[in-house]
């Protein structure tokens, strides 16, 4: 057992032990700065009576004590797992950093269970038989669609990003073949993009939705659905604020694969594109601002 999970679980301390202990579960962060004495005046008690409490976990004193605890920190148990991630009013430090980390890998974690071998070689086949790839968003994941086309790029794709109202309505209506659409939704029921949705279904444009939920408005206008959860969807309540962070991890590691599909699909043109890219970039662009 951990040396914090032992502090979590003692029963039989003094009421002063439990103010130590109190303590250094509730400000872990600040640990790494402080010496016994420094304990001893944080917790109204003494230098000898933290080394004390020390020894009392199986340690020989306050300096052996802080670095097993520092490496518990370190490696995340300050905090039990569980399947809700929420903030609360009082975090330090160390919580905020593992409650993002933990919703981050339920998210990814979450999405990736979603995905089905035959599903990701449909996309694969979207991803190489379009030579175009047209991303429509509005509000926060316009950067997650901007990230995609600059990606796709690299991956031999001409990618744009489409998040005015009007140009979108406009693409839609005179994009021709050999053009894929991404559109990527937080709820699946944007009104704006369930209309581009199906000004993309009439104009034969091919569409891959990225939302929370299949059984949304986009969800089942898809011509492929990819499955981005939002805290409602994975156990916690929508008011969350990790909300949208859980569902801009999904996306972006959806989008990374469908990145990595595209670009091995055609491997040996897109290492070419990219050296050839970084050899003019570094011979010309890159410099453009160095003193001559």
């Amino acid at each position: 057992m951990s040396l914090i999970n032992e502090l979590k679980n003692a029963t039989e301390l003094t009421e002063r032990e439990s103010d130590i202990r109190d303590y250094f579960l509730s400000r872990p962060e600040h640990i790494a700065g402080m010496s016994c004495q420094d304990i001893g005046k944080a917790t109204y008690t003494s230098a000898a009576t933290v080394s004390r409490f020390c020894k009392k976990f199986g340690c020989k004193g306050y300096p052996d004590f802080k670095l097993q605890f520092l490496s518990d920190v370190k490696g995340g148990q300050t905090l039990e797992k569980s399947e809700s991630v929420q903030l609360s009013e009082r975090e330090n430090m160390v919580t905020l950093l593992q409650k993002v980390s933990e919703a981050q890998d339920q998210a990814i974690e979450a999405t990736r269970k979603a995905l089905s071998l035959s599903q990701l070689l449909r996309v694969q086949r979207l991803l190489l038989d379009h030579s175009y790839i047209d991303l429509y968003a509005y509000d926060t994941n316009v950067h997650l669609a901007r990230y995609a086309g600059s990606q796709f790029f690299h991956a031999g794709k001409i990618a744009a990003v489409y998040s005015e109202t009007d140009i979108q309505v406009l693409n839609t209506l005179i994009a021709p073949e050999g053009h894929l659409a991404i559109l990527i939704s937080h709820t699946g029921e944007n009104f704006k993009l369930i209309e581009l949705a199906r000004l993309l279904r009439r104009n034969k444009t091919k569409t891959i939705i990225i939302t929370s939920g299949k059984e949304t408005t986009l969800g089942k206008m898809a011509d492929e659905f990819l499955y981005a959860p939002r805290p409602a969807t994975i156990g916690e309540v929508e008011t969350d604020k990790l909300s949208i962070p859980t569902f801009f991890t999904a996306t972006k590691y959806l989008l990374d694969i469908m990145f990595s599909i595209a670009f091995s699909g055609q491997y040996a043109a897109n290492m070419s594109l990219n050296h050839r890219y970084d050899t003019i970039g570094a011979a010309t662009f890159w410099g453009l601002n160095e003193p001559r």
